[in-house]
């Protein structure tokens, strides 16, 4: 019994130490901008407009593509899921093939668009191929499945509209898997770094991912910058952390 309380009291603390060793990069930027107090934070708004701009822009590239990739994978997802047509399937492992390239093999097709269609330097040159990213719509499909179809066709005696029966039946029932694929593809387009470095040159469009690689030692506004880019996800994924857990487990696709 004392043997057994020893090795779990030695596993909790590697453990912990394991823990605090994956989370130093984080605390070493916590206390780098806490070093000299909240005078940082509060030179982030008034002196560094370039970090305050470039935040603005990952929100407005990271929000509009999550958003958006979440409302066109919830009426792909219901085709590929519920509706049954010849070639579902193969367009479907379609989907599955682009999703499994890696990033950088479509870089060069988003690139020639974005010239040709004057998109180039904008912010629609990340927001528009974010929005039909494949894996929400993948992951979203998967969920679907678990709609009964009987609950469907039940809603179609009372409705002929298929958008009515996907906004009042089916977006409550999977509710959690859509805040997942939501949360997982702004957690995706934040993280860009790759994507805006190509499809972008004017230093103020960039998101703040790309500015952060400007920070020098001793910039402390920098240091406030980075924490805050780490706060952002941590934040989201700590207040949905239910949904995205329900969302990945009921479905067995966790």
């Amino acid at each position: 019994m004392v043997k057994r309380k020893i090795v779990d009291v030695s596993a909790s603390v590697l453990l912990i130490l394991f823990a605090l060793f994956i989370v130093s990069p984080v605390l070493i930027v916590a206390v780098r901008a806490f070093s000299e107090g909240v005078q940082p934070f509060v030179d982030f708004y008034v002196w560094k407009p370039a970090y305050l701009r470039g935040l603005s822009n990952s929100l407005i590239i990271s929000l509009s593509a999550s958003i958006g990739t979440v409302a066109v994978s919830i009426l792909a997802a219901y085709v590929f899921a519920k509706v049954k047509f010849r070639g579902r399937s193969v367009i479907f492992y379609l989907y599955i093939i682009v999703m499994m390239m890696p990033f950088q093999v479509t870089l060069l097709p988003q690139y020639i668009v974005s010239r040709r269609f004057e998109l180039y330097d904008t912010p629609w040159a990340m927001i528009l191929p974010g929005i039909f990213a494949p894996f929400a719509a993948f992951l979203l499909t998967q969920v679907m499945k678990s709609v009964p179809d009987e609950l469907i066709e039940a809603a179609r005696l009372d409705t002929g509209s298929t958008l009515k029966i996907i906004w009042h039946i089916i977006v409550p029932t999977i509710r959690p898997g859509i805040i997942c694929a939501w949360v997982l593809s702004f957690t995706e387009q934040w993280n860009a770094v790759a994507e805006p470095i190509i499809l972008m040159e004017t230093r103020e469009k960039y998101p703040l991912a790309i500015l952060l690689n400007e920070i020098q030692p001793g910039d402390v506004l920098g240091f406030a910058a980075t924490l805050m880019f780490f706060l952002a996800p941590l934040l989201l994924f700590s207040f949905f952390e239910d949904e995205v857990m329900e969302g990945l487990g009921d479905y067995g696709l966790k």
